[in-house]
């Protein structure tokens, strides 16, 4: 079985492209300002902790999709090195062996 490493890549970095936009969602503060012009309203407080949640969310998610995309890219590229260039990475870190 032969592994695409382009390919492979690609789909990291294009995670990573989905974390990055997933931070960049408007939705929480777009809930905030709707809050500020509700104060002394119950609805805004609802407002305001439906936009933290969200955020929370966004966040979290965000940094799993990172993590995802990261890990995506770094297999690919042990993919592809040889057993030459694995040696010679292993012998720059100092790993006795």
């Amino acid at each position: 079985m032969k592994l695409d490493i382009e390919k492979a890549r690609q789909a990291g970095r294009d995670v990573l492209t989905a974390a990055d936009e997933l931070r960049s969602d408007p939705v929480p503060d777009s809930l905030r300002s709707g809050s500020q012009r509700l104060r002394g309203l119950s609805l805004s407080d609802a407002l305001n902790d439906a936009a933290t949640g969200y955020e929370d969310f966004l966040k979290r998610f965000g940094n799993e999709l990172e993590w995802l995309g990261n890990a995506v890219v770094s297999a690919a590229d042990q993919v592809e090195q040889t057993d030459e260039a694995a040696k010679a990475s292993i012998k720059q870190l100092g790993i006795p062996g």
